[in-house]
């Protein structure tokens, strides 16, 4: 059976860009079987082989918005990698479109984020972000459980 992948990314140091790093680990410390889980500090073209094995990705990582805390779910769809695309710096689209390109298949995938309220040095992440890495992960846990780990089931539960 093909796995489930969670890769929560970030810079665990720039305070709540811990959000992805947060919700991965605190996913993995569930110990729930089908869950692979990743911790990166970026999205890097190594990831791709494990993308290729998922049957479901999850991307998580924090973002800029007004109201710290504040969690959106989107779709990801696969991006152009042409030479434009060849950089260091990955996003979610063009990591699943070099695993379909490199090895034929590329999971369904979403990414969640979750507003910030800084991205300063510093380690500490705001109560808002980390309640909102605790919800991604309880709600995660649960669509895994009822089997309904999809999009519009992390859209829904995630409102």
């Amino acid at each position: 059976m093909q796995p489930v992948l969670i890769i929560g990314y970030g810079n665990s140091l720039r305070s709540d860009d811990g959000f992805g790093p947060l919700a991965a680990r605190l996913v993995e410390e569930r110990g729930i079987p089908g869950v692979e889980v990743i911790v990166a500090h970026q999205l890097n073209p190594e990831l791709a082989p494990s993308l290729a094995e998922a049957r479901f990705a999850v991307f998580v990582d924090a973002t800029e918005g007004t109201t710290p805390g504040a969690i959106t779910v989107a779709p990801v769809e696969l991006r152009d990698i042409g030479p434009s695309g060849a950089t260091h710096h990955f996003e979610p689209g063009t990591l699943l479109a070099l695993a379909k390109f490199v090895y034929g298949q590329a999971p369904e995938a979403v990414l969640i984020t979750a507003a910030a309220r800084n991205f300063e040095h510093g380690s500490d992440i705001s109560p808002e972000v980390r309640e909102a890495a605790r919800k991604v992960v309880q709600v995660v846990a649960s669509l895994l459980a009822s089997g309904r780990l999809d999009y519009e089931g992390l859209r829904e539960a995630l409102r």
